[in-house]
This record gives C-alpha cells, structure tokens and sequence, in this order.
C-alpha cells in the first residue's frame, strides 16, 4: 500500500535526466546509534544545473514513526519521518529539489543518514531505504546562483561517523565562524523538530497547570515554541515552528494513507542576516548560536521538554568583484514578545475536574543597515510581525482516560531585501491546527478494549518566495509569489486490548478501527525545471476506514 504525502510536483517531467546515481541503500533494522555512513561524488561528465533527490522507503510489520537524518558532513540537508508499516506492507516516496547544496553537490561529501529504529520480536517493521540524486541539465531565462560557501551550524561530528544533530535544552550550540571579507548576501538556514516529550509541545501547559487534576501529570512548559537565532550574543531573527503531527500523532489511523503536512519533508527556517554584513566581513570570528525557547507563566522566554533536535547552516553569497563589503547604520529592534494568559479551572468539591486556558503572543523585531558591495550601497532590511493563539480545554484526565481539544494558530508577516534596488518582499504565513482526542484505558486491559478517538482540523495558507530559492534562482522565482492553501480534515476511533502489544494494535491492521481523512490541495507559482511559466496544482483525496482494504477518492 503506497502511504502518501499531497505536495506539489517539483518538476512537469522527471525524465531527461543528465545523469542519475543511488547515494543511499540500506535497511534500518536495530538502528539507535548506528546511522548509515558512506560517500557521495558528483558523476563524472556529468552536466547539471538542478538536482533531485528520490527518496524511497517501505517496510513491512509492526512499528512507530521514526525520525530520519540525512548530513553531507556535518551539513543536514534532509529531515523526514516514516510512516507507520502494517503486516502486509507500505511503500512511499517524495522528492525533494537540492539545487540549493549546489556547492556541496559538485565535491565529494561524506554522507551520514541517522534513522533510529527498534527492531525485534515485537517491532518486526525494518525500514529500506533508498536515496536516488537526478540530476538535470535546465534551460533557464537567466543564470543560477547558488551559494559558494556554506558554513555548519552543528555538532560537527561527521568525524566520528555520527549525525551532527544538537539536542535542546541540555547541548551548548555555540559556535564560531569566521566569514569571507566579500560575502555579499548571507541566510541562515534552521531545521528544528519537536520529539520525545516534545512532539505535542503545542498540547501543553504551563507548569503551574500540569497537576490540575491531582496526581496525573499534563505536559508542561507551556504550548508555545520559539526556535532563536543569535549572533555574538544577539537575537538576529526567530520562527515560530509549524505544527507538524507525525503518523503516530492524535491518532494513526488518520495516516493511512494520507500522511500530514510535511510529514516527509520536515521544512526548514530561513532568516536573512545579510543587514549584519558589515560586522560579519571584518575578517574576524563571530558566534552563533540556536535556541528553542517555551513560555511557562512564570517565565517569559524559558526552557522546554526534552527534545529538539536542531541543526543549522550559513548560507553565503560571495561579491567576487569586491573586496571587503561594509556596512552602516545597523538598527536593531528586538524587543520581547508580549503573553497574555487566562485560565478557567472548575473545581467539584476538592478535584478539578477541567481546565481551559487561553494563550496568546506577538512579536516584532526587524535589522537594517547600508551594506556597500562593488555593486554600489543597498539598503538590508529583514524583520518578521508573528501572532499567535492557543486554546485548550482538558476534562477527565486520571490514570486510565484524558480529553482534551486545542485550537491553536500561527500567523506571520516577514519581509527582506531583493536583489538589487526595489520593494523589500514580502512572506505571508497562517498555521492552523484543531484537534480533539479521547483516550479511555479499562483498568482490566484484558477484558475490556482500551479506545483512541482523535479528530483533526490541520491547514496552511502562505504566499511566500522562499529566501534560498530566490536567490539561487533569480530569474525563476523573482517572476511568481508562490501561493499554497491546503487543509486536511479527519477523524478515526480504535479499540485494542491487551492481547496486542498496548498501542502496537494502532498500527497492526488486525484491531479494529474506523474513521476517514480528506484533503483538499492548491498551488500556483514557480517550479525548478527551467519553465518561466506559473504553475497551477490542485488535488483533492479522501480516504476511508484506515488501514487495509483502504478506499481512496482521488480528483
């Protein structure tokens, strides 16, 4: 059964290839702290201006979702996650455009790919994987440009053959680097997941709420999440991350075969520091550092669960004509973000009996400065306006059930300097997500089945012109605005009992489960083929029942 992720084709044709190549192959069996290490080289004689990766997994068994890595070095290029296999087997596969690694892609790299798996008698689902680089050859209105250099922001452990991946809050990301004198544009590129005890952050309370209904902990440290970036100390740009729910989130049988958004693609964040250039090209080392930073009443910007995995890397542009880019009149303006938290708890006799709190945030910052390179003096500007609002109401939490719903949205406004004089350009975001999820578990687990209800309300609206596609395609993406509207609905309820591994039954076809899934799809804007025509994509599917035999609408 082929498990899919709706997304928009990279490219009309996937044939045409100048050359093609297997980076990776290999099964993810008993995995934790084994990652896959090997070596890539570009194909000799081989011409390409855009490359593809094919990245194509299935497994077959019993298992959870699991988290995939993929380093050139100690440079993460590639984040996803699995679906969940069923006894008969699941196959998927996504593409992903790496024309932005270009300069990585053209010398040898040692590739690292980490996908911590358990595999034994009762975790029978093993994980082959195999990672294909197409390579093409476009005709494009004007030049590529893809950065010259591109710096890591990581563990930098490829040395010891492991992934270079930092885990927040217990590692020190601090690291320094010392720029080119001629960088001409500069973008720092952030890929960051919630995991663990972080996976649901945007389901959690603050601390002083985790223990409303006495002895039955709520996660805590709050719901909301801020992923920070710092130069020599300073706040340089932050995201307020999406709210991905991998194929074991609120309820597996909502991903079969429709998986959530970004589910394979695990997306990453770009903030521009090229207004900080001026300080940057002084020929001396400079200090980065990455943080994720909750909110938890009592402390504005504090600490969170364990874990984010976070990793980061420099993008830099090189001004070859010039030889030291300069800069004045750097302005900063990074003030806090502002809270605003209410609370309900309703109380029968001496027990809680349910909670609702509402959360809501906002957050300016902006950087400018006159940058002066040999093409003359422009000035930089990068600044983001983010909202934020979380609800949530929890009832009948004990031992053996919970209920709660969230309603909880994400809205952003960031801007940045085009090449060359003109409007700065102008991103849109909106993040939704509404979920509801019952959970009753019978203290006798072997005469009665334990239940799992979960509904879903999940959507996306941007208009955007990603930063590192911009500039390593001027001519493709300076013409369209990329325009995406998705939403999935779904609900789905299983029963299981003790005579399945407690929660293997969510992922074996043999329980029993029901419940549907809808999405509906729209994109108009560029795409990486060398085509100067927009591009218009629609899809809508809907899937029923979960698992095996699965219907799937499809128009």
């Amino acid at each position: 059964m082929e498990v899919f992720q709706v997304e928009v084709p990279l490219r009309r044709d996937f044939a045409g290839t100048s050359c093609e190549q297997v980076i990776v192959e290999h099964t993810f069996a008993a995995s934790y702290g084994t990652p896959y290490v090997g070596t890539y080289a570009p194909r000799e004689n081989c011409e390409f201006n855009t490359v593809i990766f094919n990245i194509s997994i299935k497994s077959s068994g019993i298992n959870y979702d699991r988290l995939g890595l993929l380093f050139f070095g100690d440079i993460e290029i590639l984040r996803t996650s699995t679906a969940m296999p069923t006894r008969t087997g699941i196959f998927w596969n996504f593409q992903k455009d790496m024309t932005i690694y270009d300069s990585l892609l053209r010398s040898e790299q040692k590739i690292i790919m980490q996908l911590d798996n358990i595999y034994d008698s009762v975790f029978t689902g093993a994980w082959d994987v195999t990672v294909t680089a197409l390579y093409y050859n476009d005709d494009y209105d004007g030049p590529l440009t893809p950065a010259e250099i591109i710096l890591p922001l990581s563990t930098l452990s490829s040395a010891v053959n492991s992934s270079s991946v930092f885990s927040l809050p217990n590692d020190n990301t601090t690291m320094a680097h010392t720029l080119p004198r001629n960088a001409a544009r500069t973008v720092v590129n952030i890929v960051a997941s919630g995991n663990g005890n972080e996976e649901f952050w945007y389901r959690h309370v603050p601390s002083e709420f985790a223990y409303t209904f006495n002895s039955t902990k709520i996660k805590d440290n709050g719901p909301f999440r801020e992923v920070q970036l710092f130069l020599d100390g300073k706040l340089a740009g932050v995201s307020w991350p999406f709210p991905i729910v991998f194929t074991g989130g609120i309820n597996p049988a909502l991903w079969v075969p429709i998986v959530g958004f970004h589910s394979y693609d695990v997306p990453s964040y770009q903030i521009d520091i090229s207004p900080w250039l001026g300080i940057l090209c002084d020929g001396q080392p400079h200090t980065f550092s990455l943080a994720v930073a909750g909110y938890d009443s009592t402390t504005l910007l504090g600490t969170t669960n364990e874990n984010w995995w976070i990793s980061g890397s420099i993008f830099v542009w090189i001004d070859k004509a010039g030889n030291q880019t300069t800069a004045e009149n750097l302005i900063s303006t990074t003030p806090l973000p502002t809270f605003d938290l209410t609370d309900n708890t309703i109380t029968s006799g001496v027990v809680n009996t349910s909670i609702s709190l509402i959360l809501n945030a906002k957050r300016h910052l902006s950087h400018s400065a006159l940058v002066t390179t040999s093409s003359g003096t422009q000035l930089l500007t990068w600044s983001q306006e983010l909202f934020y609002f979380n609800s949530q109401y929890w009832t009948d939490v004990t031992q053996y059930s919970s209920n709660g719903t969230l309603d909880q949205r994400t809205n952003g406004i960031e801007t940045f300097s085009p090449l060359g004089p003109g409007a700065s350009i102008t991103n849109t975001f909106r993040y939704f997500i509404s979920t509801v999820q019952n959970v009753s578990y019978p203290v006798n687990h072997d005469l009665s089945n334990s239940s799992l209800y979960g509904s879903i309300d999940h959507s996306i609206s941007c208009g955007s012109t990603p930063i590192l596609s911009y500039l390593t395609y001027p001519s493709v993406f300076a013409s369209f605005n990329q325009r995406l509207a998705t939403r999935q609905v779904g609900w789905a309820v299983e029963y299981w009992n003790n005579t399945y591994y407690q929660e293997a039954g969510a992922i074996d076809p043999a329980e029993s489960s029901d419940g549907e899934t809808e999405q509906w799809y729209t994109y108009s804007g560029p795409i990486s083929d060398g085509s100067s025509d927009e591009t218009h994509y629609s899809r809508h599917v809907k899937a029923l029942d979960g698992y095996e035999p699965v219907l799937l609408v499809d128009d």
